[in-house]
């Protein structure tokens, strides 16, 4: 396994569950660095995406590039949100990662496993607009490889296959 390792992963496709279930794994949820949570704090995490009503962190999204280039030192796997202009960053660097991205034949499965973990219907269905928006996208960036997550699978059943966890 290599050492600190980004796998910059689309939503719902098991990054926080991974993330709770290895120790040199880490997930690095960009909500808690792009929004000032304070005040959200008594609101389950994933009750808090997509609310729009909290202000944005001034230090975003710098303080979430130098969080993940810190977590890179620690842990085995590093696991990122995709967001367009991290993943220019992580190019402009020179920073290897991989992309985790769900076939488009998912969308039911991850609308379920949004709603499941508590996910509003903003969350939910911004979420089902990005994955064909991505899909479209994943074309322009070059990451070391894209790791597919079939229908059924998660992130971890698929770094198992790779031999990356």
């Amino acid at each position: 396994m290599s050492k600190g390792i980004i796998v910059a992963g689309f939503g719902a496709i098991g990054k926080t569950t991974l993330g709770n279930k290895y120790q040199n794994v880490i997930d690095m949820e960009s909500g808690m660095y792009r929004w000032d949570n304070t005040g959200f704090e008594d609101i389950p995490y994933e009750q808090r995406k997509g609310k729009k009503d909290r202000p944005e962190n001034k230090d975003w999204p710098n303080n979430y590039y130098s969080a993940i280039i810190e977590a890179m030192k620690d842990y085995d796997i590093v696991l990122t949100s995709m967001h367009w202009h991290l993943l220019e960053y992580l190019e402009k660097n020179n920073i290897e990662y991989y992309l985790a991205y769900p076939t488009l034949d998912s969308e039911e499965i991850l609308e379920k496993r949004c709603y499941d973990r508590g996910n509003n219907k903003v969350f939910t269905d911004k979420l089902k607009i990005n994955l064909k928006n991505w899909y479209i996208k994943l074309k322009d960036y070059n990451p070391k490889k894209i790791l597919v997550i079939e229908k059924n699978e998660y992130l971890e059943d698929v770094l198992k296959k790779e031999k990356l966890l």
